[in-house]
């Protein structure tokens, strides 16, 4: 990923400053950067929240120095490029994991991320990040304003949450398609519609008996 003009932000370069952060060790940061399980949700989250961290304090501080040495120019362009990663981070963040937040400030941080995000994307196009995960990013903050919009054409008096957004009932029905055909790639189109039924009426059981679901890891956030 470049920023700031071209300032490269990988692994490498997290991996060098993650231990200034208090609290995270060497270890710590190699198991952040590098998990056992890449579509773990949980160690995903607390590695944008150690960036956003990592973006906050001065370089210029005795305590961020090397050895008693002020950080050189080099360190600074580091530090102002993952600082306005953490800014970007942060603004994606802030919406889905801060509850104070009412709805207008929850769409000002989405707005915010995706402003960043453009501007970062006219300087840098496919270095920033891969256009397909970009045109995704801002899908997330075009799908959400709109079905705000939506829901108030419906009824402005309607509660209205992100939670409402996910797409995870969706994500559980193929979880079960998945393991009714035993995770085999090789289907038919017979054998698809039969695992698809089967598939629903696994879904259908955990929808009436909530207690026998077991929850998911790679979620959970608590």
């Amino acid at each position: 990923m470049y920023l700031n003009h071209g300032c490269c932000i990988n692994e490498y370069m997290l991996e060098l400053y993650f231990p200034w952060v208090h609290g995270v060790d060497k270890p710590k940061a190699c198991k952040l950067l590098y998990p056992d399980d890449p579509q773990d949700d949980p160690y995903a989250m607390e590695l944008m929240l150690e960036i956003i961290s990592l973006g906050h304090p001065n370089p210029r501080e005795t305590s961020l120095c090397v050895e008693g040495c002020p950080t050189d120019p080099d360190t600074l362009v580091d530090f102002r490029a993952i600082g306005l990663l953490g800014h970007v981070l942060d603004n994606l963040l802030q919406p889905f994991i801060n509850v104070h937040l009412t709805l207008s400030k929850q769409v000002v941080c989405l707005s915010c991320f995706a402003h960043l995000l453009y501007a970062s994307y006219q300087d840098q196009h496919h270095h920033l990040m891969p256009n397909q995960l970009y045109y995704d990013s801002q899908s997330i903050v075009k799908t959400t304003v709109m079905n705000i919009a939506k829901q108030q054409k419906l009824d402005s008096n309607s509660a209205f949450s992100f939670l409402n957004l996910s797409d995870d009932a969706l994500e559980l029905l193929f979880t079960f398609l998945c393991m009714s055909g035993g995770h085999n790639n090789a289907v038919n189109y017979r054998q698809a519609v039969d695992w698809l039924g089967a598939a629903h009426n696994i879904g259908g059981v955990f929808a009436r008996q909530p207690d026998l679901a077991h929850g998911h890891h790679c979620l959970n956030l608590s």
